[in-house]
């Protein structure tokens, strides 16, 4: 899949307007917007921003022939001090995912975690499959 199409997709499912990561990466709207359209390819500093701010690592954000939606091993895995404050701005569904994960045992954490991985490899598989079979179209845009 093409650099600005995986950023297009990465921004898109985390709920992030495209002004948003604009400024949050420290990039114009527009600049954002050739990017994802394809015209202009993010220099590393950007893509390291830009791969922060929607928690992937930048290996992912530039390896074209990385599949999405990201493996687990593409994902950040962000390091925070216990004592530490750490904001980010969620939309209401996130809040109440967040709120409801807060309120679980550690042991069900777990279980909830083990999960959503299981399903990601499932989905990827499953992804896979259907290409193979004609049933999908792959987006190589």
């Amino acid at each position: 899949m093409k650099i600005g199409r995986k950023i297009l997709n990465l921004r898109r499912d985390r709920g992030v307007a495209q002004r948003s990561l604009a400024e949050m990466t420290s990039v114009t709207p527009s600049a954002l917007s050739r990017i994802e359209a394809g015209i202009h390819q993010p220099k590393g500093p950007v893509a390291l921003r830009i791969a922060r701010v929607l928690g992937v690592s930048a290996d992912y954000i530039l390896d074209e022939s990385a599949p999405y939606p990201p493996p687990l091993e593409s994902l950040l895995q962000p390091t925070v001090e216990e004592d530490s404050k750490v904001t980010i701005e969620l939309n209401l569904q996130e809040k109440k995912i967040l709120d409801a994960i807060r309120r679980l045992s550690p042991e069900e954490r777990s279980t909830i975690s083990d999960i959503i991985a299981a399903g990601s490899r499932d989905l990827q598989a499953l992804r896979t499959l259907a290409v193979k079979k004609g049933l999908l179209i792959e987006d190589d845009e």
